[in-house]
C-alpha cells in the first residue's frame, strides 16, 4: 500500500512539474512579446522629434511669431510632433498659462490638429480635447476633418470636408433639425475656400519639407 501511495505522489509530483514548465514557458513567452513591443513603442518614440513655435491668439485667428524657439516659458506656443519621414503628425496649441486652446468657435481648427498619411491624401482631423473631436456643425457650422487628394505632383486636387453633427432627438429637436438642414439644400457645394492644409501654416515640417497646395 505505502508503494502505490508514494508511485502516486510522484506521477503527481511529475504531472505538476510539467504543469509548472508549461505555465512557465507560457509566461516566458508573453514576458517576451511585451518586452518586444514596448521595444517597438519605444523606438518609434525615440525616432519622433518635437518642435516648439510661438504665436499669438486673437478673437478670431492664431497668429504664427516665431519658428522654433528655444524656450516656451510664459509664452503661448504651439508644440509640433514629426515622424521619421520628417512629416508633422500633431500639433498642440498652447496659451501663455502652457493649458490647451483655440481662437474660438466658428473657425477652422482646434486645439489639437492631428495628421494621417496614406496613398496620395494628408487626413487633418481637429480636436477639442485629447480623445473628443472639434466642431459640433450645430454651433459651428465648420468641418472637424479635411481630407486632401493630392496627384503625382504632390498638388492638392480635391479637398473633402467631414463634418460631426449632434442632436438631441427630442420632437421638436427632429423637427429643428429637418428645417436646419433644409436651410443648406438650395446651396450647391462650392468646395473649400482652402489653398493649403490647413494647419499647415503653424508647422515647420509640413511633409517632410513639401507643402501642397492647389494648383
Amino acid at each position: 500500500m505505502a508503494r502505490l501511495v508514494v508511485h502516486k505522489e510522484c506521477r503527481l509530483g511529475f504531472k505538476g512539474k510539467k504543469d509548472l514548465k508549461k505555465k512557465f514557458r507560457t509566461s516566458t513567452v508573453i514576458m517576451w512579446l511585451f518586452v518586444i513591443l514596448s521595444t517597438i513603442s519605444c523606438e518609434s518614440e525615440k525616432n519622433e522629434s518635437k518642435k516648439y513655435h510661438e504665436i499669438s491668439f486673437t478673437a478670431s485667428n492664431i497668429i504664427l511669431e516665431k519658428w522654433n524657439v528655444d524656450s516656451i516659458d510664459s509664452i503661448s506656443y504651439v508644440q509640433e510632433t514629426i515622424d521619421e519621414k520628417g512629416r508633422v503628425t500633431e500639433l498642440r496649441f498652447y496659451n501663455y498659462k502652457h493649458e490647451l486652446d483655440w481662437a474660438g468657435s466658428g473657425f477652422y481648427g482646434g486645439p489639437i490638429i492631428r495628421y494621417d498619411y496614406t496613398d496620395q491624401k494628408i487626413i487633418e482631423t481637429f480636436f477639442s480635447a485629447e480623445n473628443e473631436i472639434a466642431n459640433d456643425f450645430q454651433t459651428s457650422e465648420v468641418p472637424y476633418r479635411h481630407v486632401y487628394q493630392l496627384n503625382s505632383d504632390n498638388q492638392i486636387i480635391d479637398i473633402k470636408q467631414y463634418y460631426k453633427i449632434d442632436f438631441e432627438w427630442t420632437d421638436q429637436s427632429f423637427e429643428e433639425t429637418i428645417d436646419h438642414l433644409k436651410f443648406y439644400k438650395p446651396y450647391k457645394e462650392d468646395g473649400s475656400e482652402l489653398k493649403s492644409v490647413f494647419g499647415y501654416n503653424y508647422s515647420h515640417s509640413k511633409m517632410g519639407g513639401i507643402d501642397p497646395r492647389v494648383n
